[in-house]
């Protein structure tokens, strides 16, 4: 594919992201790199404490001293950890080695996979034994593709591991041979393949993706092209809605990626829903509804079966009254972008007030299809207590994004009531060109304060305190940071 000149150096992330959308490949616009930036921060904070006799205050202070209070905390508490791993031994230890990059060659397609270890750490009683490390500020350990690259391009008396500095652990990067063998044959086939940017395959990548604002799955309005230097930012349909409690959640979570006090685990009546949502999404394009909905609830729980059956009986009862869709996808993203007035920052932290900033909102439907006069249709389906209420905010989402998506004047929404508050019901609500219009107005008005949050301070974005904050996974980070 790439038979001319050097080989083409390539990552595994970026090969899977092409894999999950052939659409990623090409140039996105600006999104924040603040996790990255405290990586930066992490890895020259870690080896300055390792050298200077492990000052941990010190170090950040030579090589965090740029960050807001809050960043530079998260940065301390991750190299504090990494003193206590790497602190303890008197063993050698190198940052940056030579020979990082651990390269596999691809030479039938002139490219190079490659993987990269920040620290080696050589044992003081016998030079030939090493151990490369890779610097994790995240949960997540090293993806079997590029713990595949390590260990095939890794030299003999070698080891790899992650330093899981979230929680001061290290774990082995281990995998057999097979394994290996199949991950590179894997990401070969993925770098032959051709790139087409017109194939988007829109899925949870997108929350993911730089080029949600320049792909045209969320296009933003008449025509406007995001510029690759234009500052975007996304957020989800459920971050838009929550916007109203508390903005530093929001901000904290999309913005400044700031790591969460603990995971955000779903209620008993949440996962219920989901499991839910994920039987009806393959039940809603099956030939046999009911056979597919008995072959998918016959290996959960007597309980939650039961449950089922009475949110299917109750989805049955929709179907049955309702204005009838042919169903074409379902668990499908689509989105919109806005342009709104607000704040950037140049690459020496000036923030300047003029600035056009690109907002991004992207929505997972529960279903898409077309009503019988070819009008399309989002279909949401609610399962909780509160199930008939309408939020105009999530409506005007669906409505806008999809008329945009589609280029049309008619957009009909439909929130299928299935919770045990009362009746199955479908409210059907059809977005006509003025309608639409409204729903531009109301959503660029609640997306506007977005665009103002301040695109390096994390101490900026403004806190509610309420009965949201229970279960907040920044709640006990926010408590040390508040006025």
């Amino acid at each position: 594919m790439y038979n001319d000149g050097p080989p083409l150096r390539l990552k595994a992330a970026d090969l899977e992201a092409v894999g999950e959308c052939p659409a990623s490949a090409g140039g996105g616009s600006r999104l924040s790199k603040a996790a990255l930036d405290r990586w930066l921060a992490v890895r020259y904070a870690l080896e300055g404490a390792l050298t200077n006799g492990g000052d941990v205050d010190r170090a950040v202070d030579d090589n965090a001293a740029w960050l807001d209070p809050v960043q530079q905390g998260v940065v301390k508490d991750l190299v504090s950890n990494g003193v206590l791993i790497l602190g303890a031994s008197d063993a050698e230890t190198e940052f940056d080695p030579e020979d990082s990059p651990v390269t596999v060659e691809l030479e039938s397609i002139n490219i190079e996979l490659a993987a990269y270890c920040q620290v080696v750490v050589t044992d003081p009683h016998d030079p030939t034994r090493t151990e490369c490390f890779k610097i994790r500020t995240g949960r997540a350990g090293t993806a079997p593709s590029e713990a595949a690259i390590l260990l095939a391009g890794g030299r003999d008396g070698v080891g790899f591991a992650d330093l899981i500095l979230y929680d001061g652990t290290i774990e082995p990067i281990e995998m057999s041979e097979t394994d290996v063998e199949r991950e590179i044959a894997r990401l070969e086939e993925l770098a032959g393949r051709d790139r087409d940017l017109r194939d988007r395959r829109p899925g949870w990548q997108c929350y993911l993706c730089d080029r949600v604002a320049t792909c045209d799955q969320y296009p933003p309005p008449n025509g406007y092209r995001v510029g690759r230097q234009q500052r975007t930012i996304r957020a989800s349909k459920s971050d838009v809605l929550k916007l109203d409690q508390c903005h530093r959640r929001i901000a904290w979570k999309t913005l400044h990626t700031i790591p969460k006090d603990s995971g955000d685990e779903a209620g008993p009546g949440a996962v219920i829903g989901l499991l839910f949502h994920e039987i009806l999404a393959e039940v809603l394009l099956s030939d046999d509804p009911d056979r597919v909905f008995l072959e998918l609830v016959e290996s959960i729980s007597p309980d939650d079966r039961d449950t089922m059956a009475v949110l299917y009986d109750r989805h049955k009862q929709i179907e049955a009254t309702h204005v009838p869709v042919d169903y074409s996808l379902t668990e499908y993203q689509v989105g919109a972008t806005f342009i709104l007035d607000g704040l950037d920052a140049d690459r020496d932290g000036n923030v300047k007030t003029d600035a056009s900033v690109a907002v991004t909102v992207i929505a997972r439907t529960d279903a898409v299809g077309r009503e019988p006069d070819n009008t399309p249709a989002i279909i949401e389906h609610r399962t909780g207590k509160t199930s008939d209420r309408i939020d105009d905010r999530e409506t005007a989402i669906y409505a806008l994004s999809t008329a945009r998506l589609l280029g049309v004047d008619t957009v009909a929404v439909h929130q299928h009531s299935l919770g045990a508050g009362g009746d199955p019901d479908c409210i059907r609500i059809v977005y006509g060109a003025d309608r639409l219009a409204g729903a531009e107005e109301l959503l660029t008005q609640v997306l506007a304060p977005i665009a103002l949050w301040d695109p390096i301070d994390a101490t900026e974005p403004s806190y509610s305190v309420g009965e949201w904050c229970t279960g907040c996974p920044f709640q006990a980070r926010c408590t040390r940071f508040r006025d």
